[in-house]
């Protein structure tokens, strides 16, 4: 049976026409469509109005409504290095890195504060991150940085919760422990720690040739 070519070049011709025929009136009539892992920020006459979560939504634009932004849902991360000295006074060099995301809380405008309250929420989570890590290092000895890094995560995790979520509307740390260096003064004293039993016996089999 053959196919009407015609039939498939008005469809064709059709449905290049009208589609961007609708998509131009959907956005005359202020319909917008939000992405997964999204929330739009919208504003009705320079006044926040609410946060748009992924799907459809009409806002038009003659009744003073606007998008003014979007808020990523996804989970991000930074790497941060501290220089600091434990309980012990051995300094060391600790590198950690803490993924965060805005919290999805029902009536709790986190995207809003995400976007509004600070310009650069990236050095935000830097700055706190750093401060909450050199506070942690400080309340352990040099050994137990390396016996206890769960639990330096987790002091990590509480501090930044503490001082980050109810402002700024970012949760869910998880700290990951990179590497722990001591300085190379303490480097040396390990070294000279490791060796003495090596140095006593050669130092004993010496006198013991020698007499």
């Amino acid at each position: 049976m053959l196919k009407n070519p015609s039939k498939n070049v008005v469809s064709t011709f059709s449905a290049g026409i009208l589609e961007p025929f609708f998509a131009r009136m959907a956005k005359f009539f202020g319909c917008i469509q939000i992405g997964e892992y999204t929330r739009a920020i919208s504003e009705k006459r320079g006044k926040f109005h609410k946060e748009l979560k992924p799907g459809c939504h009409c806002l038009p634009w003659f009744c003073g409504y606007q998008i003014v932004g979007r808020v990523s849902m996804k989970t991000h991360y930074v790497v941060v290095r501290c220089d600091s000295k434990t309980k012990d006074n051995v300094f060391v060099t600790v590198v950690a890195s803490i993924h965060y995301g805005v919290l999805d809380v029902p009536d709790k405008n986190n995207a809003k504060k995400a976007f509004y309250v600070h310009s650069d929420p990236k050095s935000l989570i830097e700055a706190h991150s750093f401060s909450a890590v050199k506070t942690a290092i400080s309340s352990y000895t040099f050994d137990q940085l390396f016996v206890k890094k769960d639990d330096l995560a987790v002091t990590v995790n509480k501090k930044l919760t503490e001082n980050i979520s109810a402002d700024y509307g970012f949760g869910n740390f998880q700290t990951l422990i990179l590497d722990i260096a001591p300085d190379e003064y303490a480097k040396r004293i390990i070294r000279l720690t490791n060796a003495a039993p090596k140095i006593a016996v050669s130092l004993t089999r010496a006198t013991f040739h020698s007499e």
